[in-house]
């Protein structure tokens, strides 16, 4: 929308912050049930009303081999959406606290909060999934009996998984000794190379959603509004009432919504009609 003559530009951070989970881009990209009110948010993104955001967990998310894109692909279909590259991949931002025990009104910066408020809506999500990899893969090994060599081999392949020694040097080499490794059969070591993968993706898959809504968290709280700021998805689990209670007890004074409430909701606190939509 282009300002009257004579008044200001719109100030970008007045929009509603719009963030799509990974299954809303999805649902575009095949055209699924849900797609339909994700086009008419994206036409208000079009029409300046709101802001459509696409964080780094969808990025991060591991897709089908069928529809695999590489990332400079996937971000030009993204902008053939509408939407602007700043809100492409964002990741998550800085973010102030007020502290109790604090003077009224005083905001401390401070990374050992923002990580404890990251750590606090993984477990509202997945209490049931460690907050760090290291945890859940000893966690997983000690369940599933795998002791001794086995277990040192395994922590060997997560090394090797993870990428060596970054930089390498001749005293780390990029492929490092795998002395617990060397000793196991080529069956046994593909069985604990397949585990550890399976187990690192079990983890990251979770991880990756958990860090994609405190993405949205942190960006929404430099809007002037980020009581009208949403985060779409179709996922049941961050739909719970349950879970959003928790999340209201730390600050969040957003929504998350399915894409047409989405559409209602941004309609109801701009006052924009429904956009008027080709057919697909």
């Amino acid at each position: 929308m282009e300002p009257a003559a004579g008044q200001l530009p719109p100030n970008p951070a007045d929009r509603p912050l719009v963030t799509f989970d990974t299954n809303v881009v999805l649902a575009l990209r095949n055209n699924e049930p849900d797609a339909q009110p994700a086009r008419q948010l994206l036409a208000f993104n079009r029409a300046g009303i709101i802001t459509v955001n696409i964080t780094l967990s969808t990025a991060l998310e591991k897709q089908r081999s069928v529809e695999k894109w590489k990332m400079h692909e996937y971000t030009a279909w993204l902008q053939e959406q509408g939407i602007a590259i700043g809100n492409i991949f964002t990741h998550p931002r800085m973010i102030g606290f007020r502290l109790l025990d604090t003077t009224p009104d005083t905001i401390t910066f401070d990374v050992g909060l923002e990580r404890v408020l990251n750590e606090r809506i993984h477990r509202i999500f997945f209490p049931n999934m460690p907050f760090a990899w290291f945890v859940y893969r000893d966690q997983e090994c000690k369940r599933r009996g795998i002791q001794d060599t086995r277990r040192q081999a395994l922590i060997e392949l997560d090394f090797l998984r993870s990428g060596g020694y970054i930089p390498p040097t001749s005293q780390a080499p990029m492929q490092p000794p795998t002395p617990a490794l060397d000793t196991l059969e080529q069956a046994e070591r593909e069985e604990l190379r397949a585990l550890c993968e399976q187990l690192h993706w079990e983890w990251a898959n979770k991880k990756n959603d958990a860090l994609g809504f405190y993405n949205h968290l942190t960006q929404a709280a430099h809007t002037t509004y980020p009581e009208r700021s949403v985060f779409v998805t179709n996922d049941r689990n961050f739909r719970k009432k349950t879970k959003l209670a928790e999340l209201r007890k730390l600050g969040f004074r957003g929504e998350i919504l399915l894409p047409a409430a989405a559409v209602a909701f941004i309609c109801k606190v701009t006052g924009a009609p429904l956009p008027e939509m080709e057919p697909v």
